[in-house]
């Protein structure tokens, strides 16, 4: 018989791990589930491991490597149920997960999708702070403009249950492209025509390792992910319906942090009609912070002058703009001197994956141990 949800576990190298992960679905109040695995040619015993539950609910499929959004493209394919829940290889349910999920949607059939508290945990299973901790929200309804803003709405797909008929009706997938945020993109595009639901209770547990591919990913295809995942995202037609704070935090992050050092593709955002469309004051203003942030680093320098002069036509009247355009006419090294001596405001950091804190202190209490 059809299983009321499937749930999608990608693994790689997840021996360690996988076994607990199984367990936590084998201990659901609902027992109506399937489970398919696809280990993502894994070179440890994963597959091995998984294959030691004899439970027909439990589906296990290996392939060569081709990374995380193949793998849940291959599980989302072989998949039955009516719902979708995601179960990482590494990751723990509570047992009333699928009970709480799967029954909210059945109640709700007005709702997409809905989502939950949870905690993470470290390599050994003592719990860390909660997933809210670490959120903005909670939201309910059509999460569209929340999701174009971060991925910091649910954090892991882990805490998230969809109903399956609208990724058919859509072809959504995962993007094989994109390392660092595949699920916040395709979270990104089933949310154009969706609505959440919210459940204010933990009832999963997301584990903070040394393998983590947000740990093992090094920042600069990282960079790269993420600036892809905003990329999408402005091609899509419900991202000028969004509010202008929230389009400007988006070219924010393209074009000064995300971009920073890549003229050729910040030269391509300025150019997009989605910047175009935004009021001259603010485009004026994402050129003039292009500009000091690159005159800060030295990552485009000889593009400051053009983006300051730029910003100077869109926008007479911002005496910032003018003090630093006529001071680089005179002189770039001292406008260099200038930015560089201010003191830091940013807290964006490319090098450092959101986790960190996190990671380190599991990290401090095993040296401990």
């Amino acid at each position: 018989m059809t299983p009321i949800v499937s749930v999608m576990m990608p693994a790689y190298n997840a021996s360690a791990f996988i076994g607990s992960a199984i367990e936590s679905l084998l201990a659901q109040t609902l027992s109506d589930w399937e489970l398919i695995i696809v280990d993502d040619g894994s070179t440890d015993a994963t597959a091995e491991t998984a294959q030691r539950y004899e439970d027909p609910r439990i589906t296990l499929i290996t392939q060569p490597n081709a990374g995380e959004s193949a793998a849940r493209n291959c599980a989302l394919m072989a998949m039955s149920g009516r719902y979708v829940a995601f179960l990482d290889a590494d990751d723990l349910y509570h047992p009333k997960h699928l009970e709480r999920t799967v029954g909210y949607l059945e109640m709700s059939r007005e709702a997409d999708g809905v989502y939950t508290d949870g905690d993470h945990c470290n390599e050994s299973g003592q719990l860390l702070p909660s997933l809210s901790s670490r959120r903005r929200g909670p939201f309910e309804g059509n999460l569209f403009e929340q999701l174009a803003w971060g991925s910091d709405v649910f954090g892991p797909p882990l805490c998230v249950v969809l109903r399956r008929e609208p990724i058919i009706r859509r072809g959504l997938r995962w993007d094989p492209a994109i390392v660092i945020g595949p699920d916040w993109d395709f979270f990104v595009h089933f949310a154009r025509q969706a609505t959440f639901g919210y459940i204010a209770e933990r009832t999963c547990i997301y584990r903070v390792h040394a393998s983590n591919v947000t740990v093992r990913t090094g920042s600069e295809r990282r960079r790269a992910s993420l600036a892809l995942c905003r990329e999408k995202a402005l091609e899509l037609p419900e991202f000028a319906a969004c509010s202008l704070k929230t389009r400007s935090w988006v070219f924010y992050e393209l074009l000064v942090e995300l971009l920073d050092g890549q003229p050729e593709g910040q030269a391509k955002i300025l150019a997009h009609p989605q910047f175009q469309a935004l009021p001259e004051d603010e485009q004026a203003r994402l050129l003039r912070l292009m500009a000091v942030k690159a005159l800060g680093s030295d990552t485009s320098s000889n593009r400051a002058g053009e983006w300051l002069a730029a910003a100077r036509r869109l926008n007479k009247a911002d005496r910032r703009t003018l003090v630093l355009s006529t001071l680089f006419r005179m002189s770039p090294d001292a406008c260099r001197q200038l930015v560089r001596a201010r003191p830091a405001t940013s807290t964006w950091s490319a090098e450092r994956h959101p986790l960190a804190d996190l990671l380190a202190s599991s990290t401090q209490e095993r040296r401990q141990t």
